[in-house]
């Protein structure tokens, strides 16, 4: 998806009036804040147990996963948007490394630490995606996880969804949406009867990678499933 194909899409919303030219100005810009922005609406108990049923799991299970992999929160209340994360690392490579040299901080190899720091203000991330939006929107939606289970746009199909901007606009609807998506991620990768299962080892290393234990993701999935009332 390029600039133009975006901007054709946020015409067909009705967010965007200006010219189909492929330029990513104001006009643009506010189309694609407002396109992926809405009120809060935050996880309920009721989301928990419907998710939960559909996979044949407990809201304890669910919950602990929202609880662990998501720090209980999927949208931002200070912009209304899902929670991100840029990776411009995965930009690079879904751009042939096109943009290191005249944007470096939106395209840089894995290996560049000092680049990879995060704003800590999800105001500051979303800045970083609307540069790399400018360059190449599809390439920079994939590049950047969202929402509850920081999902990666490039795993749109895992999730059920045709296309990256499918994914993003379903992650900006609301927290369900996302949690929705992350159990149908879960699912696709074979990952969901660790969780029904309570492997939490094998949960963890499938979904954080296998430095999962620097951060203790076993140990915490397992501790927030027995706060949340699992036997």
């Amino acid at each position: 998806m390029d600039v133009r194909d975006l901007q054709r899409r946020l015409t067909a919303l009705g967010l965007y009036a200006g010219a189909v030219d492929g330029q990513f100005g104001p006009l643009s810009r506010a189309a694609f804040f407002a396109a992926l922005s809405s009120p809060a609406r935050r996880l309920t108990d009721a989301d928990l147990d419907q998710a939960a049923s559909l996979h044949g799991l407990t809201a304890a299970h669910v919950g602990a996963l929202v609880d662990v992999e998501a720090s209980g929160r999927g949208q931002d209340p200070a912009t209304g948007r899902p929670v991100i994360r840029y990776e411009g690392h995965q930009f690079r490579s879904r751009t042939g490394n096109d943009f290191d040299g005249r944007y470096p901080a939106l395209s840089f190899p894995y290996a560049d630490r000092a680049k990879r720091v995060q704003p800590s203000a999800q105001v500051g991330r979303w800045e970083l995606l609307a540069a790399a939006v400018a360059l190449v929107p599809g390439a920079a939606l994939e590049a950047t996880s969202w929402g509850l289970g920081q999902i990666m746009g490039f795993n749109y199909a895992a999730c059920g969804f045709p296309d990256v901007w499918t994914f993003v606009r379903a992650m900006a609807a609301s927290e369900r949406d996302q949690l929705v998506a992350m159990l149908s991620f879960l699912q696709s990768e074979g990952l969901l009867k660790h969780l029904k299962e309570k492997r939490w080892d094998r949960l963890a290393a499938g979904y954080n990678g296998p430095s999962y234990r620097d951060n203790a993701y076993d140990e915490r999935l397992a501790k927030a499933y027995a706060r949340r009332g699992g036997k």
